[in-house]
């Protein structure tokens, strides 16, 4: 009965429920760290979302995804609020553009449901064919710079000098700690530890609570915080002005979703391409119906984790490990107070790091003209130095396409990059 649930092959090979098990608790040690990463984020040091209800929802999405993808995906996938695109929702709208959170939500929606109509569509392909492959890479390598500035900054390692622009914060315990969380998740996740971000927070929290005793709740356990539930403001998002934040994050999230899938499927092994594609669309349109299941839950988009592979590596081949994985995550809805004690000194090592992966994909950019190398550093750049990875994204697209189009290259424009690029363009004038 329950091969059937979690399988498609079910007929074919048996399911191994001990390693399927053994699955899904890996898999839960390795993305456990985004239902504490996630909610700090996203609250941006008390400007953006309510702590509790944030760590109620990225619970929730979490759970019920990963429940939906291990009956439609029938894969060990973990669906959760994604790293860069919390950035995104938390230092570039609510922060930079000041969007009120119900407009964010909008946003989110809107953004998720074109990524939905494109997965159903063969538009998605038009568009990945339309902005260069060294244009992707360099969107996720300036999203892991901006990460990483964000994880210095949020700890005091960098801070803000009318001088010099920036500079190095004064030492402290905080920022000891920090580094020495660094090093430690950046050892463990060198040698392949699946708990590489989730023991650092674990180890530098608690050598903060024994520091500074005040910082723990009088309450560990808390009944969850829903407030954040159905709080979209559907009108607000759809104003003009709006439109160039939900083309960003709608980019962004496409190509996330498109190169994590398709990585995590290159892992596994299938009979035919058809079998293969078939695995990738149920999984694409799972992805985008999560980032529109986010909005109602008031939460950043859900998406497939490139963290599944750990499952994956142990042998895990179907539902079953995933739906383990989200039964794991269950408690944690009841663990607000506990959450929201982790300091800045045990989720900023982990923002560094995740930026560093990020950004490392940078050495798969080739590229040889000098217009090129132009769009890339300024995709790059931009985001951190504007504080919006909406801007690293349009200044990237716009000098790519009029460089190409002043050079007479048209051969390297399409008509939709075009479209794209004019789109942009709106957002200098509302910005």
């Amino acid at each position: 009965m329950l091969a059937k649930l979690f399988s498609f092959n079910s007929n074919k090979q048996p399911i191994d429920f001990s390693r399927e098990v053994m699955g899904g608790i890996i898999n839960f040690m390795a993305i456990a760290y985004i239902i504490v990463v996630n909610p700090l984020i996203l609250h941006a040091n008390g400007a953006g979302f309510p702590i509790a209800p944030a760590i109620t929802s990225t619970v929730l999405i979490v759970v019920v995804m990963t429940i939906l993808a291990s009956f439609i995906v029938k894969l060990p996938f973990v669906l959760a609020p994604g790293m860069g695109i919390n950035a995104i929702i938390a230092y570039t709208l609510v922060l930079h553009d000041k969007l009120p959170i119900p407009t964010v939500l909008g946003v989110i929606f809107f953004s998720s449901l074109l990524l939905f109509v494109f997965s159903v569509t063969r538009v998605r392909q038009l568009i990945i064919h339309a902005i260069p492959e060294f244009l992707q890479i360099a969107l996720s390598a300036g999203i892991g710079f901006f990460l990483f500035l964000i994880g210095v900054k949020n700890v005091g390692l960098v801070i803000g000098n009318p001088n010099t622009i920036v500079g190095i914060g004064h030492m402290n315990l905080p920022i000891i700690l920090c580094l020495l969380g660094f090093v430690l998740a950046t050892a463990l996740f060198i040698k392949r530890k699946t708990y590489a971000f989730l023991l650092p927070i674990i180890v530098i929290s608690l050598i903060f609570a024994a520091r500074y005793p005040a910082s723990i709740p009088a309450s560990l356990v808390q009944l969850p915080d829903f407030s954040l539930f159905m709080q979209i403001d559907f009108l607000a998002a759809l104003k003009f002005s709006v439109l160039p934040a939900i083309l960003s994050l709608f980019i962004v999230n496409f190509f996330d979703a498109t190169s994590t899938t398709m990585g995590l499927l290159s892992q596994l092994h299938f009979d035919s391409q058809n079998e293969k594609g078939a695995y990738l669309k149920r999984a694409l349109l799972t992805d985008s119906i999560g980032g529109v299941v986010s909005s109602f839950f008031g939460i950043s988009p859900s998406v497939i984790f490139i963290e599944s592979s750990a499952a994956i590596q142990n042998g895990a081949k179907t539902g079953l490990a995933s739906f383990i994985t989200a039964l794991l995550c269950i408690p944690f809805m009841f663990l607000s107070p506990l959450i929201g004690m982790i300091p800045s000194a045990a989720t900023s090592p982990i923002l560094m790091l995740v930026g560093i992966i990020m950004l490392s994909h940078i050495r798969r950019i080739k590229v040889h003209n000098f217009e090129d190398i132009v769009a890339v550093v300024l995709t790059v750049v931009m985001m951190p130095l504007c504080s919006s990875i909406t801007a690293g994204a349009i200044f990237g697209i716009l000098s790519y396409t009029v460089f190409k189009l002043l050079l007479g290259k048209t051969r390297d424009v399409s008509i939709t990059l075009i479209v794209i690029a004019v789109l942009c363009c709106s957002w200098f004038w509302f910005n």
